[in-house]
């Protein structure tokens, strides 16, 4: 690659980040027009502050980029939207078995431009247990069985499909709900999970719910529609992507926090194992 005699790294870092950053800001604070300077207004002042000048120094840019990204917008660029209630108003509205929930993420590198990566989650309950009988060595049973079977190879890849399969067994805590591709991949998985607890499938209790055309109901591009004057992506249902295993959790009645049991994606830094 050849580039200019006068090129310095930073000039060149300065300047992307400038045009990338600045270009964010001036869409946030939309309702001020022009780059006029009114410090005497505060919202104009503010988007002042948040602005990256040609000038400024590392620290200066850093400091631009913290109030902007974590004091204003509280991080949000960097956690995924949730509808749900904290765990306090849960406890305290009902009480539960011990709940264990898998995670898996698609690749950064899958990720179509423009979308947030796609989750899968899968859960089932330790139904002879409850929040005053478990102990730490099951835990830590558990969590080790889940390192073997969704930990290794790099972390278990669940490749989701159209096909929506259910398994059943409410006396042993499961009621999976799983989007696969096909009956193999589906019984793999429920194996998979079953096997946590030294339980092995019957497979009666397996239903599934496969559309008669897959492409018409789930289209891969569902297209846009307009609300509130703009237009926006419709949400795909049932994407074919595959969703790789990053870290397992155990919800229990009475400890407000999630207990991290296993971690492959450094996402918490207490896991057991």
């Amino acid at each position: 690659m050849t580039t200019p005699s006068n090129f310095t790294e930073f000039e060149h870092l300065q300047s992307t980040i400038l045009r990338i950053h600045n270009q964010i800001v001036k869409e946030e604070f939309s309702d001020i027009s022009g780059d006029d300077l009114d410090i005497a207004v505060p919202r104009s002042s503010l988007r002042w502050a948040c602005l990256i000048k040609d000038n400024d120094t590392c620290d200066m840019m850093i400091q631009r980029f913290l109030l902007f990204y974590l004091t204003l917008r509280k991080a949000q660029d960097l956690q995924q939207p949730l509808y749900s209630i904290p765990l306090d108003d849960l406890h305290a509205s009902r009480k539960f078995k011990p709940q264990i929930t898998l995670y898996f993420k698609e690749d950064q590198n899958d990720v179509e431009d423009d979308s947030r990566p796609t989750w899968g989650e899968i859960s089932f309950r330790l139904m002879n247990e409850s929040s005053t009988t478990i102990t730490q060595t099951e835990l830590n049973t558990l969590a080790n069985k889940i390192k073997t079977e969704f930990g290794a190879a790099n972390g278990y890849v669940w490749r989701k499909g159209r096909k929506l399969y259910s398994y059943t067994e409410k006396e042993k805590g499961y009621q999976l709900q799983l989007l696969c591709r096909d009956d193999s991949t589906a019984k793999e998985l429920i194996n998979k999970v079953l096997d946590l607890q030294n339980d092995a499938p019957d497979w009666k209790f397996l239903k599934s719910n496969i559309a008669d055309d897959e492409n018409e109901s789930f289209p891969y591009n569902p297209g846009n529609h307009t609300i509130l004057g703009k237009s926006y992506k419709k949400p795909r249902r049932r994407p074919m992507i595959d969703v790789r295993f990053q870290y397992a959790t155990a919800t229990i009645w009475g400890i407000n926090k999630p207990i991290a049991l296993y971690d492959r994606s450094n996402t918490f830094f207490d896991a057991l194992v």
